[in-house]
């Protein structure tokens, strides 16, 4: 561990390296080398894994992180509790430090009373940033500079696109879309490559179809956003054609009703999840 050699740049601290705090910090990294990553996870192995990846240091003890003026929290809700009697047992001040939280669910007056820490940013990423194409959300509380928001920007386009949200409850809520959507999208194509299994064509074959159709009409939505969705979908179709048909039969289910319905489960549960995080 020598932590020492970041003389002359930045340090910023990351607790937690799952997947999603791996993909952030390695896209960050590719674009800024002027950094030093402190890397911690009580296990060390994830952490020392990340640290060799972007030539950090991995930190056996959190007391290490004091060095670092940023620190990123990247655990779960339900590790917080852990989490904060582990830095009450340490050294570790985050009074005058920044905070960037993924946590999700978890609003910033929980993150500034939980963590007696002041500048907060929470930010939501989601998994297309694991190959550099994701959106996340960002809401910072007051106490964050300007300073500090472009570096938040900056970390986060490194793998993607960002969102600046103007409050908790509009953050939460296109969470539902921007961080769980990918899971909605895999189900779709899932339910195609099932049809398509059904008619006799092969399961890896069903798959590579399904999987094309969304990488391909991804792209096409993307280089021709100046496009309405209505004119993209009625660029496809064609009055009494076969896609049509489909998109009708869509339509007459309920497709917007079921979409809605499910974005509102999605919220409600993450209002719950807030709810017992509050109450620990």
């Amino acid at each position: 561990m020598e932590i020492l050699e970041a003389k002359g740049k930045s340090m910023i601290g990351v607790i937690g390296c799952g997947n999603m705090a791996q993909a952030i910090v390695k896209g960050y990294f590719n674009k800024n080398k002027n950094i030093k990553f402190l890397t911690y996870t009580p296990s060390y192995t994830r952490a020392e894994k990340l640290a060799k990846e972007v030539h950090g240091a991995a930190v056996k003890s959190l007391d290490d992180l004091n060095k670092a003026e940023v620190i990123v929290i990247a655990c779960k809700p339900q590790q917080l509790g852990d989490l904060v009697e582990s830095i009450k047992d340490s050294q570790l001040d985050l009074l005058n430090k920044h905070i960037i939280s993924i946590l999700a669910a978890t609003p910033i007056e929980i993150l500034q009373e939980k963590l007696q820490a002041k500048k907060i940013s929470r930010v939501m990423p989601n998994t297309p940033s694991m190959i550099g194409l994701g959106m996340s959300l960002i809401l910072h509380s007051q106490e964050v500079n300007e300073t500090e928001k472009n570096l938040v920007k900056d970390f986060f386009e490194a793998c993607g696109e960002v969102a600046q949200m103007n409050s908790e409850e509009m953050f939460d809520k296109v969470t539902t879309v921007s961080g769980s959507g990918p899971a909605y999208v895999f189900l779709f194509a899932k339910t195609m490559a099932e049809k398509l299994e059904r008619w006799g064509v092969g399961k890896e074959e069903a798959k590579k179809i399904a999987i094309q159709l969304f990488v391909g009409s991804s792209k096409l939505m993307s280089d021709q956003s100046e496009l309405e969705l209505d004119e993209l979908i009625s660029n496809v179709t064609s009055k009494g054609g076969v896609t049509i048909e489909a998109v009708n039969s869509f339509k007459n289910d309920g497709i917007s009703n079921t979409t809605s319905k499910a974005l509102d489960a999605a919220y409600k549960r993450s209002v719950e999840i807030t709810q017992e995080l509050s109450k620990k």
